[in-house]
């Protein structure tokens, strides 16, 4: 099978002959309702929550509540609205009995908010101060980057690393350590029956079929049974990390990464 693929539409394609293409609308914002909730919670947040845990949820005296895995994992306040009423007597957090069910869900809506604003990069804030991202050891992180990580191999605190804890945002520096970005494409060399070669980037493939899209702009695929097929995936070390390091291990080498100015 072969198709021709215009440079200007390569991810349709790519997502019509893998046979997984979704129409599916853009998502939208919240509705004017749901905006007055959160203003409305922000509002509750910073009179009741915000001496300790930062106005903006960011943490002060207690924790950071955007990163937070009860915020992160709740649904419909079923773990966050416990917490506000009950407090965390263990932590000193007391309880909130005197708000309203109205105000304790206005008060989920702001940090669902502040959390989803945290998940999508590009409404981040840019000022995000890194002092509250940092929670791991520089020393450890270097190194876990000239060890077990075995980051050397393919970095240089010299060469492409060379200032990284200034050229990105703390936000952006930590998101890039567990998904690297970049225009890193996974790409593949297939030798069909009778030895031709054809090589070009992978768009697809399972037990079945593979299929790539050459440097001549032509989709191809075949039947996986009558190849060879030899794949290039420039971050499969990345990926067979996410299986291997922790927590620290993540934290730590974030903060060996920001002190690189």
């Amino acid at each position: 099978m072969r198709i021709r693929v215009s440079p200007a539409v390569p991810l349709v394609l790519t997502a019509l002959v893998s046979s997984s293409f979704l129409l599916s609308a853009q998502p939208r914002g919240p509705s004017a309702e749901q905006r007055a909730a959160i203003e409305r919670g922000k509002a509750a947040f910073q009179s009741n929550c915000g001496f300790c845990h930062g106005e903006d949820a960011t943490g002060n005296r207690a924790p950071d509540l955007v990163r937070s895995s009860v915020v992160n994992h709740d649904e419909h306040g079923g773990q966050i609205g416990p917490v506000i009423r009950n407090g965390r007597p263990d932590k000193g957090m007391p309880g909130f009995t005197t708000l309203s069910d109205p105000q304790v869900a206005d008060i989920v809506a702001f940090l669902h908010a502040r959390a989803d604003e945290s998940m999508h990069s590009a409404h981040v804030p840019g000022d995000y101060p890194l002092a509250k991202l940092l929670t791991g050891n520089a020393a450890a992180g270097k190194a876990y980057f000239e060890g077990s990580g075995q980051c050397v191999a393919c970095h240089s605190v010299t060469g492409d690393l060379a200032h990284v804890g200034s050229r990105f945002s703390p936000v952006d520096l930590q998101q890039r350590i567990v998904y690297p970005a970049g225009g890193a494409r996974r790409t593949a060399k297939v030798t069909d029956q009778s030895g031709k070669v054809f090589e070009g980037r992978l768009v697809a493939i399972d037990e079945f079929f593979v299929g790539i899209i050459a440097g001549d702009g032509w989709y191809q695929r075949w039947p996986r049974t009558g190849v060879q097929v030899e794949i290039h995936d420039p971050l499969a070390a990345h990926r067979e990390l996410t299986a291997k390091y922790t927590d620290a291990d993540m934290h730590n080498l974030f903060a060996y990464l920001a002190t690189l100015r």
